[in-house]
């Protein structure tokens, strides 16, 4: 980022002064390059922010983070990776380790590792207890790094706090362990004996995203700012310090501004640039030319205002190109200008009244979050056909929070993959209860019952309301009827049906949420001929009649005749 005008008049009368002094002290450090490799250390305890003399005090933010993960968990093979030896989280810690660095860190990354209990990979475990033990403040971005500046502008800050874990929970991985005690010693009183099929201590909610920290709850909205409206949505949520550029509040003098109901923490744009470039660089040509310039602007700065505060942050993207973050570090609190500090500290100062400017226009990437909001209230009034919603509604608040990332920013076509992936996944659940479409109807009896299958796509168990409303009075309905449908199979339900007439009829069968959700809606047309049901059972019986007269007259006709032979037989006899 190039320097201001005002700042490059400052680096200028800084870099004469610094020629002047080094051509007085050449000698001595050409003779001993150690000073440059072993800087003054300041305890992170003892630096304090003095405005108006001594150094000044530089804070620096730097973010935890990981590539954006569309389902809001990441992945156990990604865990690994990421927690390996030279993995993306394992060489972010190793930069800050034993600086006053202040860490931002993306509740996602921890979130992921403890849901899975015993089954998180071992270098992931033993990641989350490094960070866990670092000495150094922490405080937690929203989760997935999610944009707080277009939620607020959207009215959706309340969605990026997750719902519940409880999907990803496996009873296997947080069952108790039982170890034997070397030498068991006797209990003032009887212990409960553990139940076999008690339910495994699974963690809360609260639990898996359990974070202990001395800093208030900071906002740390994106690259593109965030302007005056969205300051008391924030605030309202909870929020109690939000970072702002220096652009953004007019360039004050202090590192600490009160807006709108928060408190800004301002962000020295300039020289976090700086710090970008000296952290960034590659050969040692580059990481030289870059400490000399953020050498110099520190120097500048301390001669116009000695002693302040100025917060410093760090891209989202460092992982990937910022390998000499600990050069640039080092010679941030090795220079006589300027110590690094606690942010902590920085809070600790007054604050000045500032007027926060506008932020940039991002109408269409708001519209793709007022678009997955409409689509989350369908699923909701859908989930009423479940019997736990949360089954359905947990993962896909995470997949809907994930689209908010601020990592997506380096990544466009992935984001658009991700939102349109996100509104197809929506219209699949919503329309994975379906009528099964049959043929017309032909009804001969007067009272019978209709039947109506219908479909679930989805992999959970539903239960819905089936109902059929005749088109004309000479069908009469009993009522609805109470369906369960198993996952990803077809269920039949039997409504009775009486016919008062014969004639045509188009029925209206409708399928419903338990909660009167419309679901889905058909028609079928039904040709009632209710009196054949007489006329065949008419039929029917004189058919009966016919075949047992039948068999009566024949059973007659042959005793008849078993009668004239035997009377017959004695007059033949008697002939004889």
């Amino acid at each position: 980022m190039p320097l201001t005008t005002r700042r490059a008049w400052r680096a200028l009368a800084s870099g004469l002064l610094a020629a002047a002094v080094l051509a007085v002290v050449a000698s001595p450090v050409a003779a001993d390059p150690e000073p440059e490799q072993t800087p003054t250390t300041r305890t992170a305890s003892v630096a304090t922010v003095t405005p108006g003399v001594g150094p000044l005090s530089i804070a620096v933010i730097m973010p935890i983070v990981v590539p954006p993960e569309p389902t809001g968990l990441i992945p156990a093979e990604d865990l690994a990776r990421y927690t390996a030896s030279f993995g993306l989280l394992t060489r972010q810690l190793d930069a800050v380790q034993g600086s006053t660095v202040t860490l931002a860190v993306d509740p996602m990354v921890f979130a992921s590792i403890r849901v899975l209990g015993s089954s998180a990979p071992e270098s992931a475990i033993a990641w989350l207890a490094r960070l866990e033990a670092l000495d150094a403040e922490v405080f937690t971005l929203a989760y997935a790094d999610a944009d707080v500046a277009a939620a607020a502008r959207t009215d959706t800050l309340d969605v990026l706090q997750p719902s519940g874990f409880g999907f990803a929970l496996d009873p296997a991985d947080f069952t108790p362990v039982e170890t034997a005690s070397p030498s068991p010693t006797p209990s003032p009183e009887p212990t409960a004996p553990v139940d076999p099929d008690a339910a495994p201590p699974f963690p809360s909610t609260e639990d898996v995203l359990a974070w202990s920290s001395t800093l208030p709850t900071i906002a740390w909205p994106g690259a593109s700012g965030i302007g005056p409206d969205q300051l008391a949505p924030l605030a309202a949520a909870g929020y109690e310090d939000v970072l702002v550029s220096d652009e953004s509040v007019g360039a004050p003098s202090t590192p600490l501004v009160t807006l709108d109901g928060i408190q800004g923490i301002v962000t020295d744009t300039g020289l976090s640039s700086l710090l970008g470039d000296a952290a960034g660089a590659v050969t040692e040509a580059e990481l030289t030319s870059a400490l000399e310039a953020l050498r110099a602007e520190l120097a500048a700065d301390a001669t116009e205002t000695p002693g302040r505060g100025i917060v410093l942050t760090l891209g989202r993207v460092w992982p990937y190109t910022m390998s000499s973050l600990p050069e640039a570090l080092t010679a941030i609190n090795a220079a006589a200008s300027s110590q690094l500090v606690p942010l902590s500290e920085i809070l600790a100062t007054t604050p000045s009244s500032a007027t926060l400017a506008e932020a940039a226009d991002e109408t269409e990437r708001d519209a793709a979050f007022t678009d997955a909001a409409s689509d989350a209230a369908a699923e909701l009034q859908f989930s009423s056909v479940l019997a736990d919603p949360t089954v359905l509604l947990d993962p896909r608040r995470l997949e809907r929070i994930a689209l908010y990332g601020l990592g997506w920013s380096s990544d466009a076509s992935g984001w658009t993959d991700a939102v349109t992936a996100f509104h197809e996944r929506s219209q699949e659940i919503t329309n994975s209860i379906r009528l099964e479409r049959g043929s017309d109807v032909l009804q001969l009896a007067r009272n019978t019952e209709f039947r109506v299958s219908v479909s679930n796509a989805l992999e959970f168990p539903v239960t819905v309301r089936v109902s059929i409303d005749p088109k004309s009075p000479i069908l009469q309905v009993a009522e609805p009827v109470d369906l369960t449908v198993e996952p990803g199979a077809t269920g039949t339900a039997y409504l009775k049906v009486e016919a008062v007439a014969n004639g045509e009829v188009l029925v209206q069968t409708d399928v419903h949420s338990p909660t009167g959700v419309p679901l889905d809606t058909g028609f079928v047309r039904v040709t009632v001929q209710a009196e054949w049901e007489g006329i065949g059972t008419l039929v029917v019986i004189l058919l009966l009649v016919a075949v047992f007269g039948a068999g009566i007259v024949r059973l007659v006709l042959r005793r008849r005749k078993e009668r004239r032979a035997a009377a017959e037989a004695p007059l033949e006899d008697a002939d004889v």
